[in-house]
């Protein structure tokens, strides 16, 4: 027998007593158990016990080689398998470095759990796997929603409803009176380098920073606009309010809205307060009331006033009017007397006796006739005798 064929015999006795690479010798008997297994032995993954004593790794590279076929184990060497081996697990450890971002979503890239990088854009994304650098991925899109001053859940039925939380909603006007108001705010992430590590608890924070801002606006709003007109402002003031807070924090939140769900009065007053509103109602009522008739009098009053000012301003011009025409006719007659003093006095003199006696009961009485009769002239029924002509 050649050396070649006692070699190959010995290696296929050799393969068949080593069933068990790891396995020693003394293992090679009938029975095992837990009595059998020495106390320095240590459990082996693969099956079977380890070896008390410590192999070398020439020993290690030539227990791989029995396990595999003849044929790989004569063609590949150890040193080729190390390296195979290695630069395998080397692509997958930089495999696991690869992820993808959806167009909703930024990441932030840590280095030995340090801020490194925040990544924005969408697609194929690689970072140096762990431990060297992790990826945090977070929805920047996604509007949320915090209660506050009440919790909403829905019902087996399907209906939603809601639990009040007065701690929460019961807040004090500006003219000191209690209000009952739950709110909704809708935020999303606006930095997600400053949402993960700025602040501990983002959903509590932006809870506590709500219900301050809400109690601000309403310390400086009367109770009575909080209840009708002035919700818009109040939401609108509360938005604006938050997200300056929140700066403030670098919380790399957005305050999208604040939403009113319930203003009302608290439900242990509830009755008082409905009186005081009918009350408030009726003064409405009277004070308009009142309003309508001042403003129905106090027109009319000015149109009178107008007219009569017009009357006097009329009768004003008049009387001026006239003692300015009786001094110029007076003056006209001073300067016709000027030159002729005697016709001008017989003129004046029939004038004034024509205006004395126009309205006199006049006779005119004729002495010189005689018979015994007193002739006269009734001129007043002359005067008032009618015309032939009517």
């Amino acid at each position: 027998m050649s050396d070649n064929d006692k070699d190959n015999k010995n290696k296929n006795d050799g393969s068949k007593k080593r069933k068990n690479p790891w396995a020693s010798d003394k293992d090679s008997g009938p029975t095992k158990g837990a009595g059998n297994t020495p106390k320095s032995a240590k459990p082996n993954p693969f099956g079977g016990q380890s070896p008390q004593n410590v192999y070398s790794l020439k020993e290690a590279q030539d227990k791989i080689k029995g396990m595999l076929p003849p044929s790989v184990g004569d063609n590949m060497k150890g040193p080729k398998l190390f390296l195979v081996g290695l630069a395998a697990i080397i692509l997958l450890w930089l495999a696991s470095g690869l992820y993808f971002l959806q167009p909703s979503e930024n990441a932030v890239v840590l280095q030995f759990g340090q801020f490194h990088k925040s990544v924005e854009e969408p697609g194929l994304k690689w970072h140096l796997p762990w431990p060297v650098q992790t990826v945090e991925v977070v929805n920047v899109t996604n509007e949320r929603r915090i209660e506050v001053g009440f919790r909403s859940y829905t019902s087996r039925s399907g209906n939603s409803t809601g639990n009040d939380v007065s701690d929460e909603s019961l807040m004090l006007t500006g003219d000191e009176n209690i209000i009952d108001i739950d709110f909704v705010v809708l935020w999303r992430v606006g930095n997600a380098a400053n949402y993960l590590f700025k602040i501990r608890d983002p959903d509590a924070t932006i809870k506590i920073v709500a219900e301050s801002a809400m109690r601000e606006i309403i310390g400086q709003t009367k109770i009575q606009p909080a209840l009708t007109e002035a919700r818009t402002q109040i939401q609108a003031s509360t938005r604006e309010l938050m997200q300056k807070m929140l700066d403030e924090y670098e919380a790399g939140v957005t305050i999208n809205n604040v939403q009113l769900q319930k203003v009302d009065p608290p439900a242990s007053v509830i009755d008082a307060f409905n009186d005081v509103q009918r009350a408030r109602q009726e003064k409405e009522e009277l004070r308009n009331k009142a309003e309508a008739y001042r403003n129905d009098i106090i027109p009319r009053a000015r149109g009178q006033a107008e007219k009569l000012r017009q009357e006097a301003e009329a009768y004003r011009s008049q009387i001026v009017n006239r003692a300015k025409g009786d001094a110029d006719r007076f003056t006209s007659v001073y300067e016709a007397y000027k030159l002729g003093p005697r016709v001008t006095t017989e003129r004046i003199y029939l004038e004034t006796l024509e205006d004395v006696l126009k309205n006199a009961n006049t006779i005119i009485l004729d002495s010189e006739k005689s018979g015994g009769s007193v002739p006269y002239l009734n001129l007043n029924e002359l005067r008032n005798k009618p015309s032939a002509s009517q």
